[in-house]
């Protein structure tokens, strides 16, 4: 083995995890989405007439409704595609499709040359850029999830109460 091909394998294992990592984040927002939709509207379906609210009630419901329509936010960036790569790369798909198919033939069949191990290179590092920046998302939308529990609680238990006879 060649001295490019191990360095080539090294980052194509880089470039590998921090995809995995992507894939890993992603998997994060459906589970989050669901449970924070099914709070805010758990919340909204207990929600009083305006004659039935009371200051406390719509703090904690203002508190809650909040913290989970920012949650649901940062799951939204979390979602959104990151499509800036490399310029010029050919191991990036937008970078890729600028290329004639003979041109990106012709350029992929050279073999692991330094420029394609750099190119790799830096593909890895923007999916670790892309994949920080997903989990910093879904690290607050998380966050506020479960900031807004203990609101979402008391006002939802109020709410109910307000609801039973003779309240």
């Amino acid at each position: 083995m060649n001295e490019n091909q191990s360095k080539l394998d090294v980052v194509d294992k880089a470039l590998a995890r921090n995809l995995d990592w992507i894939v890993a984040a992603d998997a994060k927002i459906p589970p989050v989405f669901a449970i924070t939709v099914a709070m805010l509207g758990v919340l909204v379906a207990m929600l009083p007439s305006a004659n039935r609210w009371t200051p406390c009630v719509a703090i904690l419901a203002f508190l809650a409704g909040v913290a989970l329509l920012l949650s649901i936010a940062c799951l939204a960036v979390a979602s959104f595609p990151r499509l800036k790569g490399p310029k010029g790369s050919i191991v990036y798909f937008g970078a890729i499709i600028t290329k004639t198919e003979d041109d990106y033939i012709k350029e992929i069949s050279m073999g692991p040359t330094s420029e394609l191990i750099e190119d790799i290179a830096r593909q890895a590092y923007r999916n670790a850029e892309i994949a920080a920046a997903k989990y910093a998302a879904i690290k607050w939308a998380i966050a506020l999830m479960f900031g807004s529990i203990p609101f979402w609680v008391i006002a939802v238990g109020l709410l109910y109460c307000s609801r039973l006879p003779g309240s």
